[in-house]
């Protein structure tokens, strides 16, 4: 007996365009890829590689791609005319941004969930990373209202349940046969519904403190390059104690250790940002850090390699690809 057929994917790479070429080619793919819902900038030399595949109206993909800026403008959500929950969920890698002029953060582990009918701004680090949309009237009939879902992100916890699942379909989807795929995405959309619960009734209790946390990692954005940018600072300008700011950072290891490490994501995406090569004095004046010698040393240590050797890495890959 021959064994079932699984689902098909579709491979996608960038690796065989010429590396002046990439972003373009990429941009020009079509719904659902998301090259077709943002205007796209990247930060540094451009690449990414995808598993896409179509689960009954329900797009998933599987990605690992370089550092880049999303914008979903009016102009272009007039144009295109998608209506649908955006989710991305992090494997590595990092993102910040806006949705509907609000901040939010979010970490390897956790779900950001987009209205693609709002307006938002997005800013990955270089990422692996899951996305799948489910259509508005199919969203809105086994979740809920998606407009106020726009900008929320949920947390590890909450989310495990649905990254664990969104793993190990990657590795079965061979083995499940097309005719499953409405069963599949059913399921999937149950895990998100799941998920979105176990965030909310979390947040019952918490509302508080992550309105507040929210606002102030949105104050730390706004003001990386300020040297008077620290845990005293932060607590008069939201009149709060160091114990309670302590308390909102605290899977972070703590508010100065947030800081550090937005500071050097900052860093690094700068210097990725080829071809323009600002000098590491420079980078590390703006960001807020002692001198060069400070921000190679923190670099170092998260990176496992200096500043300068990021940005020669990133330079011999712009060069030989």
């Amino acid at each position: 007996m021959k064994p079932p057929r699984g689902i098909k994917t579709d491979h996608y790479t960038t690796a065989g365009f010429p590396a002046a070429d990439r972003h373009d080619l990429w941009s020009a793919r079509g719904w659902p890829s998301i090259a077709s819902v943002f205007d796209s900038t990247p930060i540094g030399p451009f690449h990414t590689t995808a598993e896409n595949v179509l689960l009954d109206g329900v797009p998933v993909s599987y990605s690992h791609g370089t550092a880049r800026r999303f914008e979903r403008t009016a102009e272009r959500i007039a144009a295109d005319g998608i209506d649908a929950l955006g989710i991305s969920v992090l494997l590595e890698g990092r993102t910040h941004g806006s949705a509907a002029g609000l901040p939010f953060v979010a970490e390897v582990g956790e779900v950001v969930l987009l209205d693609l009918t709002q307006v938002s701004s997005v800013v990955i680090s270089e990422n692996r990373s899951i996305q799948f949309a489910v259509p508005r009237d199919r969203a809105e009939l086994e979740i809920g209202p998606v407009e106020p879902l726009h900008g929320r992100v949920i947390g590890r916890v909450a989310a495990a349940l649905l990254h664990s699942h969104l793993v190990q379909l990657a590795e079965g989807m061979k083995y499940i046969p097309e005719t499953d795929a409405a069963r599949v995405a059913r399921t999937l959309i149950d895990m998100l519904a799941l998920a979105i619960r176990a965030e909310g009734e979390a947040a019952l209790g918490e509302s508080a403190a992550q309105s507040l946390a929210l606002r102030v990692r949105g104050e730390i954005h706004r003001n990386l390059g300020s040297p008077g940018l620290n845990a005293a600072s932060l607590c008069r300008r939201f009149g709060i104690s160091r114990s309670t700011l302590h308390r909102l950072f605290e899977e972070e290891g703590g508010i100065q250790s947030y800081i550090r490490a937005t500071r050097l994501e900052a860093a690094r995406t700068a210097l990725l940002a080829l071809p323009r090569a600002d000098r590491i004095g420079d980078i590390a004046e703006r960001l807020g850090f002692s001198d060069a010698a400070h921000l190679s040393r923190l670099f170092r240590q998260r990176f496992g390699e200096s500043p300068s050797d990021c940005r020669k890495r990133a330079r011999d890959r712009g060069e030989g690809q």
